[in-house]
């Protein structure tokens, strides 16, 4: 069992995310970033169907009352089992009694804390994914308590790290592909768009609001389906990408759709942050 001494800015458990309901309206939530989320799974050798804590900013202080190996991926944020500073990636082992303490991100924005035990959250709609108001909580809260499946699971001895690219952490370049109504832009816009910088406004699990300098006549359109990662823009110019927990559909046409690995870069940004979308074909493929 796992005692949140402190929630931190914004934490919550997410798996999966919850598949098949987006035609009733609803997202499909989940871990923001993918990339990390798998990893974690990977280095504790457990498949993606399991729960995990998604910290964003700044992480939560926990106190585990039982034994359990835990794996941080994802933004690297300050942190110290005990007074023992941890990095990333690698297996620890916990004892009863054990604190777990996160701060503030020192590269990237989301970190995910993956134990090598089954958290039991309530399952709604196939997903123990925090989504309000579907689930309970938004995120996790002072003085809550999180419980696993007890499992006779061997504890990791030793420590254990693998070598990891994780430059995507601060790559500015969103990988994307032309959308449905990219063509409302003109050409001159078409070609500009794909060699400016953009200011990031705001951001959270439901999307990016960003500037740009770009303005255009509105667009008479049926609403379209959106997913995470779509690229809508709004007459004033005013770029919206969605996130995991975002819209379903919407009425603003949509000029771009991240990949997956473009996603993976947007969602460890934070507000300040600048980003500048290159085609997919035009980047160098990664290996991670």
């Amino acid at each position: 069992m796992i005692e949140v001494i402190d929630a931190g800015f914004y934490s919550s458990i997410q798996d999966q995310g919850r598949v098949g309901y987006r035609h009733l309206g609803v997202p499909i939530s989940g871990a923001m970033d993918q990339k990390a989320f798998d990893l974690a799974h990977q280095l504790l050798g457990k498949t993606s169907d399991f729960s995990c804590i998604e910290c964003t900013l700044i992480g939560p202080i926990l106190r585990f009352h039982e034994p359990c190996s835990l794996v941080l991926t994802g933004a690297h944020m300050q942190a110290w089992v005990n007074e023992t500073p941890i990095q990333n990636n690698i297996s620890i082992a916990i004892l009863p009694g054990d604190v777990l303490k996160l701060r503030r991100a020192t590269k990237g924005l989301r970190t995910y804390i993956k134990i090598n035990q089954t958290i039991t959250s309530p399952v709604v709609l196939g997903s123990t994914s925090f989504y309000k108001p579907l689930t309970q909580d938004a995120v996790l809260k002072k003085g809550s308590h999180i419980f696993w499946i007890k499992s006779e699971k061997v504890i990791n001895k030793s420590n254990a790290r693998i070598r990891w690219d994780d430059s995507y952490l601060l790559s500015n370049d969103l990988a994307v592909e032309k959308g449905p109504e990219f063509n409302v832009l003109s050409k001159a816009a078409q070609q500009q768009i794909f060699k400016n910088d953009f200011l990031i406004n705001s951001q959270n699990r439901m999307g990016y609001r960003i500037s740009s300098s770009f303005s255009m006549d509105a667009v008479s359109m049926l609403s379209g389906a959106v997913r995470p990662g779509s690229v809508q823009i709004t007459p004033s110019g005013t770029l919206l990408i969605a996130g995991v927990d975002g819209q379903v559909s919407g009425g603003y046409p949509r000029i771009f759709q991240l990949t997956e690995e473009g996603l993976n870069v947007l969602v460890q940004k934070k507000e300040g942050d600048t980003i500048s979308f290159k085609s997919r074909d035009k980047l160098p493929q990664k290996e991670f």
